[in-house]
């Protein structure tokens, strides 16, 4: 039976995530992080997208695109195919370097973005890479969490993180100031340490995973 095609909608935003075949590494080196890192910056200046958020694991990525010109599918598969042209280049190998279809959940809301963005940002942790989030270099943290500039994200409109005042449970004075809000980011996404995404489809529910 052949796949469903992935639907072309514009304004959905996609939680992107892929391994490397076989779990295998796919980032062995700083030269490849800051490779697939240029790779988003220079594709964006042909397909234009929205990025708000990822996380580059040493054998998986994550992404919060929303695209703006074409498909989804056109945008990652971009980026997938220029890594593995790389990979194989500067490591003298050949073969499938990714697994399979790479899975594109759709973003529900504003809240569900805010959730899966903090899972995204907390993965080094879960993987006990790190202690603080803010230590692991090939991710969107230094941004939200700690007010670094990073040229990789682009957005063309106030994202939902912009629009929120704090992260916490809703107790306490809320505040709209832009150093409150990177102030509380940090504890807040913390907290997704042991969190456990899920997609849910056809009547089956599966964790997403780290």
């Amino acid at each position: 039976m052949p796949r469903p095609l992935r639907p072309i909608a514009d304004g959905l935003v996609y939680h992107v995530i892929n391994r490397g075949n076989n779990r295998q590494t796919v980032f062995s080196s700083e030269g490849d992080f800051t490779a697939f890192l240029k790779a988003i910056t220079d594709l964006n200046e042909r397909l234009q997208f929205d990025l708000y958020g990822y996380c580059i694991i040493t054998n998986h990525i994550h992404l919060l695109i929303r695209p703006r010109e074409g498909s989804i599918s056109r945008i990652v598969q971009s980026l997938l195919i220029s890594h593995t042209q790389r990979f194989h280049r500067f490591h003298g190998s050949s073969g499938h370097v990714w697994q399979g279809r790479f899975k594109s959940p759709v973003i529900q809301d504003d809240d569900h973005l805010l959730a899966v963005l903090r899972y995204i940002e907390a993965n080094p942790l879960r993987a006990k890479m790190v202690e603080r989030a803010g230590d692991y270099p090939w991710s969107s943290f230094a941004f939200h969490g700690e007010g670094r500039a990073d040229p990789v994200l682009r957005f063309r409109a106030m994202t939902p993180w912009q629009r929120m005042r704090r992260f916490d449970s809703g107790a306490g004075r809320r505040t709209s100031t832009r150093d409150r809000r990177r102030r509380s980011w940090p504890p807040f996404a913390a907290a997704a340490r042991r969190d456990c995404l899920t997609v849910r489809r056809r009547g089956w529910t599966a964790c997403v995973g780290d």
